[in-house]
């Protein structure tokens, strides 16, 4: 006798967790590459795979948010007397427990969820598909926070064919310049309010040390920090057997306290700036090395200061108003190697070595191999020398990738492309 089965409609479903544990046993119990190039090709799909889950949870915690939102909504239409503690608070304690973290950090991840399934389609897309991680999709739901669901999918759009390649820090820049081309009063009023809390604090560290921190202006930091590493590095020129960081540490201990008659030293800053908005008639950001992007009206305004100073001095970068690449530099100095050395260092800013945050170099650079800064190799004797054909890479890319160019290429046959400088990329053009 056959025995009945039921019809395909009415078969019991597994649970969505259920399907994630047994897709997690197999992947668990799948083989390991074992061949380096396979390593890395496993490797690099783990990671894809590892966003697409972010993705999914993003999708999940959304979904939750939803359901509980619509129950305290239902509660409060029945009990419209009552007070009700925020729905937030449990549901980041429930997100926090899922996720094996504290009810603050559950908090945290709900924000960005919201974000992502609301008004950032495109970046949950590159989620989805891998090109970014959970921790860079964050980045950018963070840095458009303040923006109009409006403004926030421009945004989300326009950065949309800027991100492969792109570090935390280069994304952030990134983000913040489209944020202020869009929203520089908003910009500006949160400014204010911030800067309406400067402050220093200090706290005890143990074994007789002290922490000293300042929230201060960025300009204020990118100037503070420019004078303390020239200072570190002229002590060094003169022989004092201190490190960098310990001549960084006690020069403005020296200055503050009185102990020694250090005296502040004239200041070089360097600011990239459109001529459009230079005279005023831009809304282009400026960018402000130390610092990072500021609006336009602040990049004017400091433009304008550099000639009011007799000692320190703002040195004016001027980029091209629709591709942002560098194309002229006010010269500062007589040695016009230090100059290019110098425009290298504003123009890429960090390492460009994919996702690399390394500064390039990390203010006052240390010799590097070739001439002028980067780690191309030498040239030929008569070979055209320019800025074209430099390009800063961190310390430690050559020695990982031998001799790096814009290929980076390793043992596997595997082919990185280094990403053009962010100071000199509005539009980056990927072809290069």
């Amino acid at each position: 006798m056959r025995t009945p089965t039921a019809e395909p409609s009415t078969l019991p479903h597994a649970a969505p967790a259920d399907s994630v544990r047994a897709a997690t046993e197999a992947l668990i119990a799948g083989p390991v590459a074992v061949d380096p190039r396979e390593c890395i090709e496993q490797l690099a799909a783990l990671e894809r795979l590892k966003s697409a889950i972010s993705a999914t949870q993003a999708r999940v915690t959304h979904e939750l948010d939803q359901h509980r939102r619509a129950r305290a909504e239902a509660r409060r239409l029945l009990e419209p007397t009552r007070r009700r503690p925020n729905p937030d608070a449990g549901l980041g304690k429930e997100i926090g427990l899922a996720r094996r973290e504290s009810p603050h950090d559950g908090r945290r991840k709900l924000n960005p969820a919201r974000a992502l399934l609301r008004d950032l389609p495109e970046t949950l897309a590159a989620l989805e598909r891998g090109d970014l991680n959970e921790r860079r999709a964050e980045i950018i739901a963070g840095e458009t926070a303040d923006l109009s669901p409006g403004q926030r999918r421009a945004v989300d759009a326009a950065i949309s064919d800027k991100l492969d390649g792109l570090g935390d820090s280069d994304l952030r820049d990134v983000v913040r310049r489209e944020v202020l081309r869009r929203d520089e009063d908003g910009w500006n009023a949160r400014h204010e309010k911030a800067r309406a809390g400067r402050r220093v604090t200090g706290r005890i560290l143990g074994d007789g040390m002290g922490r000293l921190t300042a929230d201060l202006p960025a300009s204020d930091l990118s100037v503070i920090m420019t004078s303390l590493s020239d200072a570190a590095e002229q002590a060094r020129a003169r022989g004092d057997e201190r490190s960098r960081g310990q001549l960084v540490t006690d020069t403005p201990v020296g200055r503050l306290s009185g102990l020694r008659g250090d005296a502040p030293l004239p200041t070089a800053v360097k600011l990239v700036v459109s001529a459009e908005t230079l005279l005023g008639d831009g809304n282009e950001p400026g960018y402000l090395q130390g610092a990072g992007y500021v609006p336009a009206s602040v990049a004017g305004t400091l433009a304008a200061a550099g000639a009011q100073h007799a000692s320190s001095t703002i040195q004016r970068l001027f980029a091209m108003p629709r591709t942002g690449a560098l194309i002229a530099a006010e010269s500062a100095s007589s040695f016009f190697r230090s100059a290019l050395a110098d425009l290298i260092v504003v123009r890429d800013r960090r390492c460009r070595s994919p996702y690399c945050n390394a500064p390039d170099p990390p203010s006052r650079p240390r010799a590097l191999p070739g001439p002028g800064r980067g780690h191309l190799p030498r040239q030929r004797p008569g070979a055209v020398r320019g800025l074209q054909l430099r390009q800063g890479v961190a310390g430690l890319a050559p020695r990982a990738r031998g001799r790096p160019t814009r290929r980076h290429r390793d043992p596997g046959d595997h082919t990185d492309r280094t990403h053009p400088p962010l100071a000199s990329a509005g539009h980056p053009d990927r072809s290069q």
